[in-house]
This record gives C-alpha cells, sequence and structure tokens, in this order.
C-alpha cells in the first residue's frame, strides 16, 4: 500500500477535512515508528515527489488505515468512534507484528538452557 492508498481508503471511511499534509506526517510517522519497532532500517519518504510505498504488505497493511481513521476521529471529537479504531488498531497492529516475528526474527528455541 502506497501513502496515497492508505490516506484514500481513510477519507473513504471517513469525512473530514484534515490537510492531506497531515494525514502523511501520520501515515508516515506510524511507518517509521514499525520500523524501529521490527528493526527495520527506517524508511525515507519522498513525498509528495513519489507516492512511497508503506512498509506492511496486505493484508497486514490494513493497519495504516486503521490508524488514520483513529486520529481522525481523536481530532474530531468523536470519541466513541476513536475507541472502537483503537481497539480495531491495536488487534490489527498485534496480528501485524506477530506476523513479523513469525516471518523475519530468527527462530530462537535452541537459546533456552534447561538447568
Amino acid at each position: 500500500m502506497t501513502i496515497t492508498q492508505a490516506i484514500s481508503r481513510a477519507d473513504e471511511l471517513r469525512l473530514n477535512t484534515i490537510s492531506h499534509d497531515q494525514k502523511v506526517e501520520w501515515v508516515t510517522g506510524i511507518d517509521r515508528q514499525l520500523a524501529e519497532r521490527m528493526d527495520h532500517k527506517m524508511p525515507e519518504y519522498n513525498w509528495p515527489a513519489e507516492d512511497d510505498t508503506l512498509l506492511l504488505p496486505a493484508p497486514h497493511d490494513w493497519v495504516y488505515v486503521v490508524y488514520l481513521c483513529s486520529q481522525i476521529d481523536y481530532y474530531n471529537n468523536e470519541t466513541t468512534l476513536y475507541a472502537n479504531d483503537k481497539a480495531v488498531y491495536d488487534a490489527a497492529l498485534n496480528e501485524a507484528l506477530g506476523w513479523w516475528r513469525r516471518n523475519h526474527c530468527p527462530d530462537d528455541s535452541g537459546n533456552v538452557q534447561v538447568m
């Protein structure tokens, strides 16, 4: 998913007047946080010259859309929607990080010492 795709999908789900630049900051910010948590090379964005691809692939790229929806709801004082979005975001994020660990981290099961 690209930055523009994430923003477009969130805009389809939530009517808002938040600037496009602000949403770009949010989505690239969460992508940088994900890169740090995954011990991945920090992404460099060339926005708006290029529509950069975000770190998480499908189907885990839903994390970006739900995060944007939660931010929109938060800043629009939609507290009930924000709480729901946050719960969905947390679940999607945990699933994505679990997938990342299973597929990109070395197996450490041999490091257990039995005494």
